[in-house]
């Protein structure tokens, strides 16, 4: 059982700011940025966050829906304000739809998000398995409930091991306008639940009117040993 790596709405990516400090042992841009792309003028320090300032000249428009800083974390806390705000800005002169997605979503509450943006957070679980350098998951949750922008989602992924019954509320409390859920791609062997466990947890979901987007499905790798 499998699902696409990407978002199947998302019609282009758009990097004006790119590199991120979160440190994630699953990170499958940072392997990027300092490996096949190391060579290229953009990633010649690796990931070492950076605003390709001319991205701003880019234009979007009509039905697509731009998924913006796949390579990178336009929210974490390194990141200045200046460039935050010029993305914004820029997104705000522009009819496109686009994604933005944080592991830091505290920070969208010092900004006026246009009304074109989904805002979302990636939530790996409600439990802190330390393979990020990001704020506690249940602070992340927490956040985006407090969060009055009115179009917001959750990627939980790469999911790992959660507490079931504490997890779905959590999510049921944030309202999102839709989530996506996924393993990891690249066999970090990390604590991961049950395929079954998963798929109960995207029932719930489901049933309670919530629209979710099956990213990569597959049993725990220590399912299949």
């Amino acid at each position: 059982m499998s699902g696409s790596r990407m978002f199947p709405f998302i019609t282009k990516t758009w990097n004006p700011v790119v590199g991120c400090r979160h440190g994630c042992v699953y990170c499958w841009a940072r392997k990027l940025a300092e490996g096949k792309l190391k060579g290229t003028e953009r990633y010649k320090n690796g990931f070492k966050p950076q605003f390709i300032e001319k991205e701003l000249d880019k234009f979007f428009r009509g039905k697509e829906f731009v998924f913006v800083c796949d390579m990178g974390d336009l929210f974490g806390s390194w990141v200045p304000y200046s460039w935050i705000k010029a993305v914004l800005d820029r997104i705000s002169t522009m009819s496109a739809d686009f994604l933005l997605l944080t592991k830091n979503p505290h920070r969208y509450l010092d900004f006026k998000i246009p009304e074109n943006c989904v805002c979302g957070a990636t939530v790996e679980s409600d439990i802190d398995w330390h393979v990020t350098g990001a704020e506690h998951p249940l602070y992340r949750l927490a956040e985006m409930k407090a969060l009055s922008h009115p179009r917001k989602m959750l990627a939980i992924e790469p999911i790992l091991q959660f507490n079931f019954e504490y997890f779905i509320d959590r999510i049921l409390n944030i309202k999102p306008e839709f989530v996506a859920v996924g393993y990891d791609n690249y066999d970090n062997h990390m604590p991961e639940p049950s395929l079954a466990k998963t798929m109960q947890l995207i029932d719930r979901l489901e049933k309670a009117g919530i629209t979710v987007y099956r990213k990569t499905l597959r049993k725990a790798w220590n399912e299949r040993r």
